[in-house]
């Protein structure tokens, strides 16, 4: 957001609250080791092409981007035996076609393609008619813009906005495993499948169709490039600064108010919060009482590994499913939340010499929990239970590797969230598609002249690709200074 608005000559400043810039992507470093915090892998590298050739040098020029050369392998329980196993290949709809006829019969590659077909119609309706265009705060222009998107009869058939992801799952596919391949997608994203709207599908459709992409050196190093290029185009960069109001001058922004008691004037306000300013309490005023609370969603935990040797064939990206994957969300978004006793594991292992010492690799383990106050995250028993109980659970799908451990790191929901303020450290619940979803997300543009948002709360919603087109729409509102 900051290049693109110094490239169009705005003089930018950036107010970040923690010690460096990159909020939940970044990088612990120690003994040699390298683990990237947040995402892991990129999809919809088109997103940060355009961000860096609008700015400067290419991508390509900056970090070494690259697809994933490895399969995502994905674990599933057997009613009696040795585990389901299936290879993925990246990018390759035939080879992935296959992989599921092979693992799971006759038909469910079918099934799988389908499903499919319908998601990328989705994605042609709902792409430049919503997601690639600019949520207002005007009500009148904001309820047109939910009515028109994707309302024809023809088109509503294919997006169903009264189906959920797992009422499409259940009626497409006809394996449970492949259903808890789909639902995985609405767990990264922080919702049930039970109320993440069917067009969600979209994003399995995106990661087959675009890829998967790793930056070597690790996912942080684009955070490091972007930061670089905002210094590059002289926005000035102010970490350990946190702002505690943004003020009104008249009837529009005026700038904001920061906790050391400064204040710095401003035309233009640009949050990255993760809910809308009003509800954040930065901004006083009309609008305050309406304001929209981003709906509460699970957060990721880490456990970071720094192992002695290799596992060979290890690909990249492997998910390890529970035994009842239907139960997990379940358990993540009852009333009373509580983490999962039998988790879907997500195991980022890197053919990567530059983040391990020779002879060593650097793992990661994922897995949604409950947010931090739901669970007390900052317990020092609390951490050591989880870290053992992961390692016990990585042995009995598979990944045998407590003997190799040198030293492990747990990065919690509390962790995030004293990091880069998010609520528990949750994933914002916003970040599914569609135009059911759109109440919830906070406009780019606010009632409040000369105020906008932008990031994972904000339309178009989380993850990292659209978290980088909600940067684009805000600079096109904002255009030349």
């Amino acid at each position: 957001m900051a290049a693109r608005l110094a490239t169009l000559r705005h003089e930018v400043t950036i107010c970040e609250r923690s010690s460096s810039t990159g909020g939940a992507s970044g990088s612990i470093v120690r003994d040699g080791f390298t683990f990237t915090t947040g995402p892991g892998l990129l999809t919809l590298p088109a997103v940060y092409r355009d961000l860096f050739l609008k700015t400067g040098a290419a991508i390509e020029d900056v970090v070494d981007l690259v697809p994933l050369a490895s399969p995502t392998r994905e674990s599933f329980a057997a009613a009696t035996g040795a585990r389901t196993v299936v290879d993925l290949p990246n990018a390759s709809r035939s080879g992935i076609h296959d992989a599921f006829e092979a693992g799971f019969g006759a038909g469910a590659g079918d099934d799988w393609q389908r499903l499919l077909h319908r998601a990328g119609e989705m994605w042609g309706i709902t792409r430049k008619s919503f997601i690639e265009a600019p949520l207002l705060a005007d009500p009148a222009r904001r309820a047109e813009r939910l009515r028109s998107a994707g309302s024809g009869r023809a088109d509503l058939r294919v997006t169903a906005p009264w189906r959920s992801l797992r009422s499409l799952g259940r009626a497409t596919l006809s394996d449970p495993r492949l259903r808890a391949h789909l639902e995985r997608f609405a767990a990264e994203a922080g919702c049930h499948p039970g109320k993440a709207p069917a067009t969600l599908a979209t994003l399995p459709y995106l990661e087959e169709t675009f890829g998967v992409w790793w930056v070597r050196g690790g996912l942080h190093r684009m955070t490091e490039a972007l930061h670089a290029r905002c210094l590059q185009r002289k926005v000035r960069v102010r970490t350990d600064t946190e702002v505690v109001a943004i003020e009104r001058e008249g009837d529009r922004v005026g700038g904001v108010r920061l906790a050391d008691g400064g204040r710095l004037t401003a035309d233009i306000v640009i949050t990255d919060l993760p809910t809308d300013p009003h509800a954040a309490g930065l901004l006083s005023g009309p609008g305050a009482a309406g304001a929209r609370r981003v709906p509460a969603a699970s957060a990721t935990l880490e456990l970071h590994l720094a192992l002695r040797g290799h596992t060979p064939g290890t690909p990249h990206r492997t998910y390890l499913f529970a035994d009842d994957p239907d139960r997990e969300p379940d358990a993540l978004f009852a009333r009373r939340p509580a983490p999962p006793s039998d988790p879907t594991l997500c195991v980022l292992a890197p053919d990567d010499p530059a983040l391990a010492p020779e002879g060593h690799s650097a793992w990661t383990v994922q897995l949604r929990v409950p947010p931090h106050g739901v669970v007390d995250w900052a317990s020092a028993a609390v951490r050591d239970t989880c870290s053992a109980t992961l390692l016990d659970l990585l042995a009995r799908r598979g990944l045998d590797v407590r003997d190799r451990v040198l030293w492990s790191e747990l990065r919690t929901p509390a962790d995030v969230a004293a990091a880069t303020g998010a609520p528990g450290g949750a994933v914002p619940g916003a970040g599914a598609d569609g135009p059911r979803s759109a109440p919830r997300r906070v406009p780019n543009r606010s009632a409040v002249p000369g105020l906008f948002s932008v990031g994972a709360s904000a339309h178009p919603g989380g993850g990292l690709p659209r978290v980088g087109m909600s940067a684009a729409l805000v600079a096109e509102l904002i255009g030349r200074a």
